[in-house]
């Protein structure tokens, strides 16, 4: 493929004098952005009326000037102005726009030099260039995705990933180190990563999300959340470690790569990953001022340049939903904080792959409280556990980046956040008895179920689960609920070994085992609560007696039974009071017997008519 004009030949001076067409007309062969033709460089550039607008070229490599090149003082199109620029390689090339006085980047830019060392002011050193490279693939992999049922997504920030000096890795904090971690990714039995920014964004920068209300028309008023990008003060020694905000969303950050050329790291990234049978998905923040065509372009060239498999997206909800529709889009994976079945498809979904998904906090804080024992919080959950729409899948998440840890959900009442990064949404925890670091046996043996718990809880409810990285391994902030400006071993994952971390490590792959052989848990679609004939319902709760549901707001313990003809029966038994429970288990047909498979507690089930379930834990059976 040609991605450049023809150019100088080897051993000879550059002529930077280009062969400039202006554009006033826009036709076939020009759309309103910078892109490469066959017979030269189009640039595209937005400037009011009257105000002269200029292209200057640099040398990619010096980052020297060579050229001034003058737009058109008359617009293509609305206040957009496009030259045509031939006659010099463009591999050789990088650009900026001139705009009165003020020096531009485009934001269509498909690579940016000068932002190569991650945390250095940029103070003026940004260039924008093409792609013009190629990437051998090699052997095509399959692309038509893992379904939402059958997956299980990891999210992590590719530089605190590995930057921890115990990751074991060569290349910390890049794009190489995820490659040399895949065989722990492996390990854990994900089926996707789930990438934090990254494409190039400036960490020097300050900018947060904060969560400012529901969407129009949610079911979920108080608990659905939309990012809104604000501004604020940044100490020198603080960067955008998460990377939220203003951003090209065209490129690969450039400090994530090792190499230096962030476009070849990034896709060797993915290919390694889908040779491993790992999908790749990424988070894209398209707060502020992005327009409808600019998030589509982006994941359209993140979905064909660097075959990525899906996306997180982050911005103005009926914005997201026209860009969703494109049939562009269709197979690839899809998750905003909410989607609405019926604007989506009106008359009903028509492909068989379901690819769109809703992740929001409904899932994260009834969980939360139902774990603490908080009183009312059965119903919510149980609600939770089930909810498996047929046209929308759902993601569902215990921690994500923004909040508390897993292990410091159970270790913490409040957050120890700081003046700077403030305080933000209430995090549903409680510490076991004693805040933060403790040698106190009884708390520390509490908290390593109440993570169980919590893990129970994420891969034993329909929805698609999302772990964040370092849960596995009882990573903590220390109680910073907002680490968002930390580029330090506080936000970085902790590779260190304990019997504490093993315990978690070993209980979630046990959990992601049974989660995968048990389809009862991962159904295309709601589970039915009406008996099938002479067989029982999908799903049924129980208390204290079989088929009746607890329902006061008292209540902290429930058995949930699944089941489909022709599968072993499951009952999830939950006790989230301070007291052991005891809960009746529905008679099987035929010789069946209830037999306990797991339990998040050391201690003996005593298994009859009735499951004897421990305080705060959570015990699984098979018939």
């Amino acid at each position: 493929m040609n991605r450049g004009s023809a150019g100088a030949g080897k051993g000879k001076q550059m002529d930077w004098k280009p062969l400039v067409k202006e554009i006033s007309n826009l036709d076939r062969t020009v759309i309103p952005h910078s892109r490469l033709e066959e017979d030269g460089m189009v640039f595209s550039a937005e400037a009011p009326e009257g105000e002269p607008l200029e292209l200057i070229l640099y040398d990619r490599d010096s980052g020297e000037e060579k050229a001034i090149v003058p737009f058109p003082d008359k617009p293509c199109i609305g206040n957009i102005r496009v030259l045509k620029v031939s006659g010099i390689p463009a591999e050789k090339v990088s650009y900026n726009f001139k705009c009165g006085k003020e020096i531009l980047q485009d934001p269509w830019a498909q690579r940016i030099y000068g932002a190569e060392v991650y945390g250095e002011k940029r103070s003026g050193k940004i260039r924008c260039g093409f792609l013009t490279d190629s990437f051998e693939w090699g052997e095509a992999i399959p692309r038509e995705g893992i379904p939402f049922r059958d997956s299980v997504f990891y999210e992590m920030n590719v530089r605190g990933f590995t930057k921890g000096r115990r990751s074991g890795v060569r290349q910390k904090g890049t794009f190489e180190g995820i490659i040399e971690k895949i065989p722990y990714l492996k390990s854990l039995g994900i089926t996707a990563i789930v990438l934090m920014p990254c494409y190039e964004f400036d960490e020097t920068e300050a900018f947060r999300r904060v969560r400012v209300g529901a969407p129009e028309g949610s079911q979920d008023e108080q608990r659905v959340i939309v990012p809104e990008t604000i501004q604020q003060p940044l100490k020198s020694e603080s960067v955008n470690l998460w990377g939220f905000g203003p951003g090209f969303l065209l490129t690969p950050k450039a400090s994530y790569s090792a190499s230096g050329d962030p476009y070849q790291s990034f896709c060797e990234m993915v290919r390694a990953l889908h040779h491993a049978g790992l999908e790749v998905l990424m988070e894209m923040d398209f707060s502020g001022s992005v327009t409808a065509e600019m998030m589509l372009s982006a994941l359209v060239w993140w979905r064909s340049v660097y075959h990525v498999d899906g996306f997180f997206l982050f911005g103005d909800q009926k914005c997201l939903d026209a860009v969703c529709r494109n049939p562009a889009l269709t197979g690839c994976k899809l998750i905003s904080e909410y989607f609405s079945a019926p604007d989506m498809y009106p008359d009903g979904r028509k492909t068989a792959f379901r690819n769109l998904a809703e992740c929001n906090r409904g899932f994260q804080n009834d969980a939360r409280r139902f774990l603490k024992g908080d009183e009312g919080s059965l119903q919510p959950f149980l609600g939770r556990a089930r909810y498996n729409p047929k046209d929308t899948a759902v993601v569902n998440e215990i921690t994500t980046h923004d909040g508390f840890t897993l292990m410091d959900l159970v270790s913490y009442n409040d957050q120890h956040n700081g003046a700077r990064e403030g305080q933000g949404a209430s995090q549903y925890s409680w510490n076991c008895g004693a805040e933060g670091p403790t040698r106190r046996k009884e708390v520390l043996k509490l908290r390593l179920q109440q993570i169980r718990n919590a893990l129970a809880m994420l891969f034993l409810s329909q929805g698609t689960p999302m772990i964040l990285a370092g849960d596995e391994m009882g990573n903590t902030q220390k109680g910073n609920s907002n680490a968002w400006c930390f580029d330090s071993e506080l936000s970085w994952v902790d590779w260190s070994s304990s019997s504490m971390s093993n315990a978690i490590l070993e209980y979630m792959q046990t959990l992601v085992r049974f989660r995968k052989s048990h389809s009862l848990l991962h159904q295309e679609r709601e589970l039915s609560n009406c008996a099938m004939g002479d067989y029982f319902p999908q799903y049924s709760c129980h208390g204290e007696n079989a088929w009746f549901a607890p329902q006061t707001a008292q209540d902290r313990s429930v058995g949930l039974m699944y089941s489909m003809k022709g599968e072993a029966c499951l009952y999830v038994a939950y006790n989230f009071h301070w007291e052991e429970k005891k809960l009746a288990l529905p008679d099987l047909p035929g010789k069946r017997a209830w037999k306990v498979v797991l339990s998040t507690s050391d201690q003996k089930n005593k298994v009859g008519r009735t499951i004897s379930v421990p305080a705060r834990s959570v015990v699984v059976l098979e018939g």
